[in-house]
Order: C-alpha cells, then sequence, then structure tokens
C-alpha cells in the first residue's frame, strides 16, 4: 500500500470521525447528554487515534484541527476541552518523537520569536493589574506555543502538510456551518454601522465568526488549489466546499473587519501562490455572484439592502453613536503610557480599566478592539517589539518558502519531486494568507480572546513553522524530510 492510499485512507477516516463528533456534539447540545457520559463514547476513537499517532505523529495534531469546536466546552480547572486534548497530542508528539517517529525540532526562528513573546508576558504578569487573568492568559500563550512545536515535529514529510492542512479547512468549514443555522430577521441602524440579529454560530458574538470565516476561506483556497495541483480531485473539491462555506459565513457575519481582513489575506494569497491566481478570480466571481442571488432571495436583507450598506459604511465614514472603540483605543493609548515596558499585564486591560480608566465608557469592556494597541497596553513596548518580529520573521520566511528550489543544494542533477515545492509553498502561503486575515481584522477588532480562534490561530502559525523547517531541512540535506514516499 502506497503512501499516498494511506493518506486518502487517514484523511476520509479523520473527517469522518469529525463530521460524527459534529452530530454527536449537536445531539449533545440538544438532549443535555452529560458530558461525561458523551466522554465515555469518545473513548474507543480516542483510543485508536492514540496508538496510531504514536506511529506517525500528524494524526494527533489533525485530530486537534477537526475539533477545534472543542474550545467552547469548558472543562474543571476553569480551562477548555481543547487546551487539554492539545496537551495530549502534544504528549503523543513528544512519545512518537523518543520512538523514532516524527522528526527532530531543530531551529526554528518562529517558534523562538514565540518562546520570546511567552517569556515577555511571563515578566509582564510580575507588575499585572489582575494576576489570576495574567497566568491563565500566559498558560494559553505556553499550550499554543506547545502546540506549534509538536506541529513542527509531526509534519515530516509533504502528505503530512496536506493532510493537516485539509483537517484544518475542514474542521474551520464545520464552524462556518453552524452559521447557516442561525439567519435571522436583522435589523439595521445608522445606514447599517450597526446591524441587530447578525448570526454569530457556535460563536458569542459575530465578529469571531467572521474572523473564523476569514481564516477558514484565506487558507482552503490555498489548499484546495494545493490538492488540485497535485491531482487529489476528492481533497481539492472537499476544501473547495470549505471555502464556499466560508464565505457564506463570512458574508453572513456582517463584520466589516473580517471582510477587510479576509480581502487583504486573499491578496497575500495571489502574491505567494501564483498558481492561486486564476483559481481565486473564478471563484471570487462566482461567490459575488452566488452572494448576489443569496441576498436577492432573502427578504430580511434584501428590503434594506443590509449587506450592501453594511460594506459601503467601510469608506463612507459614517459614524455609529454608540460605538465605542476611540474610548477603548483612547484607554490602551493610557495604559501603554503609563506602563511603557511591560504594560499592565496579560489579559488585564479590563482590570486596569475599571482602576484607573481615564476615559468611562472603557470601564467594563475586556478588550481595547485592536490587537496592537491591545497587546501595547497588556505587554508594552516588549511585547509589540516581540510581535512585529515575529509578523518580519514568519513574513520572510514565507517569501522564503514561496522561493524553494526545486532541487535542493548538493545532489548534482537530481531534481526533488516538483511535489515537495509545491506543498511547501501552497501550504505556506494558505497559512500567511490566513494570519495576514487575523492581523487585518486585528487592526478594528480583538477577537483572539476566544477559545476557538486560539487554536485555530496556532494551528496556521504552526503550519508555517512546519514548512520553514521542512524547507531548511532539505536545504541541510536531510534525506528523511520532505519527500513523498
Amino acid at each position: 500500500m502506497t503512501r499516498a492510499m494511506v493518506l486518502d485512507r487517514h484523511t476520509a477516516l479523520g473527517v469522518g470521525t469529525a463530521m460524527v463528533a459534529t452530530a454527536a456534539g449537536l445531539w449533545v447540545s440538544g438532549r443535555s447528554m452529560p458530558l461525561g457520559l458523551a466522554v465515555l463514547l469518545g473513548v474507543p476513537v480516542l483510543v485508536w487515534l492514540t496508538v496510531a499517532a504514536v506511529q506517525r505523529p500528524v494524526l494527533a495534531v489533525s485530530a486537534v484541527a477537526l475539533i477545534p469546536m472543542t474550545g467552547n466546552v469548558e472543562v474543571p480547572l476553569s480551562t477548555h476541552l481543547s487546551k487539554v486534548l492539545i496537551a495530549a497530542a502534544v504528549v503523543v508528539v513528544v512519545t512518537a518523537r523518543v520512538r523514532g517517529h516524527g522528526q527532530r525540532l531543530g531551529w526554528s526562528p518562529i517558534a523562538a520569536l514565540l518562546a520570546a513573546l511567552v517569556v515577555s508576558a511571563l515578566l509582564s504578569t510580575l507588575t499585572s493589574f489582575d494576576v489570576p487573568s495574567s497566568l491563565r492568559q500566559d498558560a494559553n500563550y505556553l499550550i499554543g506555543l506547545a502546540l506549534v512545536v509538536a506541529i513542527v515535529m509531526a509534519t515530516v514529510d509533504v502528505d503530512d502538510l496536506l493532510m493537516l492542512a485539509v483537517s484544518v479547512s475542514v474542521g474551520g468549514a464545520v464552524l462556518c456551518a453552524t452559521a447557516l443555522t442561525s439567519v435571522s430577521d436583522l435589523r439595521a441602524d445608522c445606514d447599517a454601522t450597526l446591524v441587530v440579529n447578525r448570526p454569530r454560530g457556535i460563536f458569542t458574538q459575530p465578529n469571531q465568526l467572521g474572523m473564523a470565516a476569514a481564516i477558514v476561506l484565506c487558507f482552503s483556497v490555498g489548499v484546495s488549489v494545493l490538492a488540485a495541483r497535485r491531482r487529489r480531485a476528492p481533497l481539492a473539491v472537499l476544501t473547495g466546499v470549505c471555502a464556499a462555506l466560508a464565505l457564506a459565513a463570512l458574508v453572513l457575519s456582517l463584520s466589516r473587519g473580517a471582510w477587510f481582513g479576509a480581502g487583504l489575506g486573499l491578496v497575500v494569497l495571489a502574491v505567494l501562490l501564483p498558481e492561486a491566481r486564476r483559481p481565486l478570480m473564478v471563484s471570487v466571481t462566482l461567490g459575488l455572484a452566488a452572494v448576489v442571488g443569496y441576498v436577492a432571495t432573502r427578504p430580511q436583507l434584501a428590503a434594506r439592502n443590509i449587506v450592501t450598506e453594511r460594506l459601503e459604511s467601510i469608506v463612507s465614514w459614517r459614524s455609529n453613536p454608540y460605538d465605542e472603540r476611540p474610548a477603548l483605543w483612547g484607554e490602551a493609548i493610557d495604559q501603554l503610557v503609563g506602563h511603557p515596558v511591560l504594560g499592565t499585564g496579560p489579559d488585564a486591560f479590563p482590570a486596569a480599566a475599571n482602576q484607573g480608566a481615564t476615559v468611562t465608557p472603557a470601564r467594563g469592556w475586556d478588550h481595547a478592539h485592536n490587537l496592537f494597541l491591545g497587546l501595547g497596553a497588556e505587554q508594552g513596548v516588549l511585547g509589540l517589539t516581540l510581535l512585529a518580529a515575529v509578523m518580519g520573521v514568519g513574513a520572510w520566511e514565507a517569501l522564503r518558502n514561496r522561493r524553494m528550489p526545486d532541487r535542493p543544494p548538493g545532489e548534482g542533477g537530481a531534481r526533488e519531486p516538483p511535489v515537495l515545492a509545491l506543498t511547501v509553498r501552497s501550504v505556506s502561503a494558505a497559512a500567511t494568507a490566513a494570519l495576514t486575515a487575523v492581523l487585518g481584522q486585528g487592526v478594528v477588532d480583538y477577537p483572539l480572546r476566544n477559545p476557538v480562534l486560539q487554536v485555530m490561530t496556532w494551528l496556521v502559525i504552526g503550519l508555517l513553522a512546519a514548512c520553514a523547517r521542512v524547507r531548511s531541512a532539505r536545504r541541510d540535506g536531510d534525506p528523511s524530510v520532505g519527500r513523498s514516499t
């Protein structure tokens, strides 16, 4: 049996397991089945997955990618089920590595800078306005860093990269699909700068749904192009459907920040992956046609042209009298000026605002509605500097992945299979585009507090780092890394 056949079997089994788990989760929600019983029913699947993942560690992180909705399930010790599953996946990957499977971590600039960012968060905790909240956020950083490291160690070759990429697309698409069942009567005010009853899926608010959809859209388009170029028609269709679901959820979320982020991410995808340009143009054209048709058949949307008005409000400078972003931005700047080096502490923005806010509307809010100002307020100039370094190194690695040669140095005239460079470039471009969408929306919002979005973001960061690791390993002539067998 070839490795490709094993990949298809594992992918099909993983997708099937995810669908069954999703259906079971919806049934549990509707029937109020005790969590203990639901976990018990999943034990056989977990046992099989653990045994298989010790032989092929990418299965462990793929399982995490397939069920990101576990970030909404709370478990004891004030944490979420997703973090428990990530910790278990990390243990499995490390165990597999001890047994000789997977690859050594080696030097990863992205992982190193992420570790430095975590250290800066720990330092900021020493002067935090809310130490318990800061410690919980530190734990989130640590578990995310562990997931990135596990992904780098688990992805040995291009088939591993493809399997994990497909899992991320499918898991994200399930999240987006939940929004399609929650469209209600929308009510717009202030020239559609304020819309009530926006769908939110499993999330707590629509902008979180928008970020998830933007991530999945940008990422799935790149993976679909990769699968088509590698002549994996079923996977190309599957990830294409994922992109379509993400586009629908993105439009329905009516999140202007997510629309901006997704647009920016798709531009980056077209720059980094030339093979995606033509499919992207066709997809955007068909997607816009589908959106127009959908809006025309939905009275609650067409009656007020809410989608159109919402889009126009991005550039029309109409103001929402209920928008408190300026006050929140002002509070974040005040906190940064007052505590310039280490900030007020990770996740301590609301505590600092409530204790000494100079702008009254900032009281009671849990974030600054801006990723960069929020991080600056909480982790100071040190945190902002490291974030800029992570972004710079990530962009540099993405550009180097884009220029990956078909033949590594030192192999004479023997050419590396073209699938290696294609896979690394495609997954790297898709991950970079997804991260660009996060940063783009982060200019006007800060939905990353949501644990589900945290998992999705760490997954795509891990894939970008894994692509860089595969590229550098092949450059150094490691014959065990990067090949499709």
